[in-house]
């Protein structure tokens, strides 16, 4: 016994030094980021060197992106399109998971196979860039919410955890006199916040990371999103050729860098007691 003790103790520990490993990777990269930010751009230049611990604090790096108004419009875009786009997009994934849990409904598994044909096909990008051109979608923000608005993993996802719930529950509704819409809005939302949870940020993470649709559909400077800006000052900002405008130092860049991880930071804690429930329950039944 005394021996497989021991063994389970070496395996805690070398699971718990794993764990502690990956951490750092992770948290390391981000201090690093955080501590060039509140550098002076001197120091923040010197090469060959791993900023953990800043020698010299300054809030000056900040308050050149507050001037620099075309990275608060970049910022307000990607807020309106992460907002829009997640609430949107977890009400008809919620809809369409609800909708396809009634077997009874002539048709229903052929809509479940082209829901998960999707997953595995889609027509290319040429021809998305020409449906969003021909329905007058360029430079225009819904061009970034409304054809990735709904994922056929989160459907799945959803429609699983739905599954799960007892039969009783809407039953029971149903026999006091409520139709589906009722079942739906005032019996299976409200008991449903861990999944609902899982995928408004998978949803939210997902848009506010989005840099390809951007690029693609959005050409007009004062609409882009932060991801698109921030490519622009990280990269064509080291170019011999890019404009004084993009002209910035290292601490400006990694100050930008840090306020585009800030937002999932803060909303991140608030749905992380869901996120492990939601993913579990939703993956129990399909």
């Amino acid at each position: 016994m005394s021996g497989k003790k021991l063994l389970s103790g070496s395996a805690d520990a070398l699971i718990i030094a794993f764990l502690l490993f990956i951490s750092a990777a992770m948290l390391i990269p981000l201090l690093n980021v955080l501590c060039l930010s509140l550098e002076p751009n001197y120091i923040a230049i010197e090469p060959s060197r791993l900023h953990i611990i800043p020698r010299e604090i300054t809030l000056k790096a900040y308050a050149e992106i507050i001037k620099k108004g075309q990275i608060i419009i970049s910022f307000r875009n990607s807020v309106f399109i992460t907002v829009l786009g997640s609430l949107s997009g977890t009400l008809l994934t919620a809809m369409m998971s609800y909708g396809l849990c009634d077997a009874n409904v002539k048709g229903i598994k052929f809509i479940s196979y082209l829901i998960l044909f999707t997953m595995m096909f889609s027509g290319g990008v040429i021809p998305m860039y020409m449906l969003i051109k021909n329905l007058g979608l360029m430079n225009n923000l819904m061009a970034l919410v409304l054809p990735s608005i709904m994922s056929a993993y989160n459907v799945i996802l959803m429609r699983s955890f739905f599954k799960s719930l007892p039969d009783s529950l809407s039953d029971s509704a149903k026999i006091d006199g409520c139709n589906e819409a009722r079942v739906f809005w005032r019996i299976i939302l409200p008991i449903s916040k861990p999944i609902i949870a899982t995928i408004l940020l998978f949803y939210a993470v997902a848009r506010w990371n989005a840099y390809f649709d951007g690029a693609m559909y959005i050409t007009d400077r004062n609409k882009k999103p932060m991801q698109v800006i921030l490519r622009e000052l990280l990269i064509l900002s080291d170019s011999p050729d890019t404009s004084g405008d993009l002209d910035i130092g290292m601490n400006v860049k990694m100050a930008i860098a840090f306020v585009t991880i800030v937002p999932i930071l803060c909303v991140y804690p608030f749905l992380q007691k869901y996120f492990t429930q939601g993913i579990l329950l939703g993956s129990i039944k399909g």
